[in-house]
């Protein structure tokens, strides 16, 4: 799934390309990633220009004039821009072991569910094979869109990651510090690769529970994650399976991961043979030698003896 350096790289990429077009129409050949009624999306984006592309933690934001475009991208969807000057790539490069296709501007197939023709000829094409993604209008000032904007966490590009509100939300948490990195609601952008990263960075066990850091370590982990988000950004994302930019391109972050995806390869670090678990429902990497092992402690409480009968003998 494209995390926050993905989907910003995308961001960047488009902003130029399609703000200020106006869309001419748009070409829905399936509803399932799109949230709202196909006819009145349609409808109601025709004749309207693109004032400014945004991000929100893994959301784009498209603003109109009247209207606000949310677009999650899923596991697999894709936003390229086609310029009719330019020719269309025949080739679909298909990832090894997923067997999913990765695609460069190209004329829409059958995993092109949706098309936003501008009227100078130029298109944005959504294109997901597994239709995971998520696609929401709503209408500009919608109390619906801020809610679940403001109910995101914190935006490590933002003026608001500050260190007492990054400690703040650690603050209570008995969950494992890999599961919170996860968790939209605390950090923004933050998915399973990137987690895992600035764990690393940090010299964290991604097991260790939250309450159990010290002070140190949660600056550590606040300096890392923007960090980590920054170094992808730079290589342009990560393209593990299906992720691509605006352009069609590969990200080569892959080639600098640290842990991520390099289980029984050597730590870049220590030369350590890098190990996978399994926290919240996502395998994990992490170098035993850096990070350490984790082993938690044994409860302080002792069991309930069976009550006794005089003489000493236990009762059953």
């Amino acid at each position: 799934m494209p995390e926050l350096p993905e989907v910003e790289t995308i961001r960047r990429g488009l902003r130029p390309q399609v703000r200020g077009r106006v869309v001419g129409d748009v070409v829905i050949s399936a509803s399932r990633v799109l949230q709202n009624d196909p006819e009145d999306f349609a409808r109601a984006l025709k004749g309207q220009p693109v004032e400014e592309i945004r991000r929100r933690g893994k959301n784009l934001l498209f603003d109109f004039p009247r209207h606000c475009c949310l677009v999650h991208l899923g596991m697999t969807g894709q936003l390229t821009f086609r310029d009719p000057q330019r020719s269309d790539s025949q080739e679909f490069v298909r990832h090894e072991t997923t067997g999913l296709q990765r695609a460069r501007q190209h004329s829409p197939d059958r995993h092109t569910h949706l098309q936003f023709l501008f009227q100078d000829g130029t298109a944005m094409l959504y294109r997901d094979i597994r239709q995971f993604g998520k696609i929401f209008l709503y209408p500009r000032g919608s109390s619906e869109l801020r809610s679940y904007l403001d109910g995101l966490g914190l935006e490590p590009f933002g003026e608001e990651y500050r260190l007492q509100a990054f400690a703040k939300g650690l603050r209570g948490r008995k969950v494992a510090v890999k599961s919170i990195l996860l968790d939209q609601k605390f950090v923004a952008g933050v998915g399973n690769i990137y987690a895992d990263e600035a764990l690393f960075e940090a010299r964290i066990h991604p097991l260790r529970p939250v309450s159990g850091l010290k002070n140190a370590e949660k600056e550590s982990l606040f300096q890392a994650v923007p960090l980590v988000l920054e170094r992808g950004l730079h290589f342009g994302g990560t393209s593990l399976r299906d992720y691509i930019d605006s352009e069609g391109r590969q990200g080569s972050n892959q080639e600098e991961l640290k842990v991520y995806g390099r289980d029984g390869r050597p730590c870049r670090q220590c030369g350590t043979a890098i190990e996978k678990i399994v926290v919240s429902q996502r395998g994990t990497h992490f170098c035993p030698q850096c990070q350490g092992r984790y082993r938690p402690r044994k409860s302080r409480r002792k069991a309930k003896s069976a009550p006794r009968r005089a003489g000493g003998r236990a009762q059953h």
